[in-house]
């Protein structure tokens, strides 16, 4: 029979400076939202960059939970769900003042039909897994509250794409 692997120190450290990392980036990430809604489709998609990095980092440090082991405070698993909660709503609503009040390069040009469905389809998919990761993360009601007023906002953010998909230029194909 193996025995467990014993909690490896240098896990539990990579795990501690990628924490201190995510939250960086997430205050990074809050502060681009304050200082308003991107103007155009090319600081938008950097800012989406950023959001796919630090969903990425989080995935990465989930992977190492196990690792670490008991090295990390017992709740480090859903501290990083909460992260990530935290993280989506702010993203939302840098999403949510982008697509409500969208730039003509969004609406109009050739490539917008393909940003439209790339963000319907991301949205479609973290409404998928949003309430499962409310449980997870054990909030309190004040949270599951802006939690809730986040959900609305995908839910709203899908609709405006949808409209924006009716309007917007649809992909050229090549006929043989």
């Amino acid at each position: 029979m193996t025995q467990p692997k014993a909690p490896d120190p240098r896990e539990a450290d990579i795990c501690k400076q990628m924490a201190r990392k995510l939250v960086g980036d997430i205050v990074d990430l809050r502060r681009s939202r304050d200082a308003g809604p991107p103007r155009t489709l090319p600081q938008f998609r950097e800012l989406r960059k950023r959001h796919y990095e630090i969903q990425g980092l989080i995935v990465s440090i989930a992977d190492r939970i196990p690792l670490a082991g008991t090295l990390v405070p017992d709740n480090f698993g859903q501290w990083l769900v909460r992260q990530k909660l935290t993280e989506l709503a702010v993203f939302t609503d840098i999403s949510h003042a982008f697509i409500g009040d969208p730039p003509l390069a969004l609406t109009q040009s050739l490539g917008a039909f393909d940003v439209l469905q790339s963000e319907r389809d991301a949205f479609t998919e973290v409404l998928g897994y949003f309430d499962q990761m409310l449980m997870e993360a054990g909030i309190d009601d004040k949270t599951a509250d802006e939690l809730d007023a986040t959900r609305t906002k995908i839910e709203e953010i899908l609709g405006m794409i949808e409209t924006l998909l009716q309007s917007s230029p649809k992909v050229l194909e090549e006929f043989e």
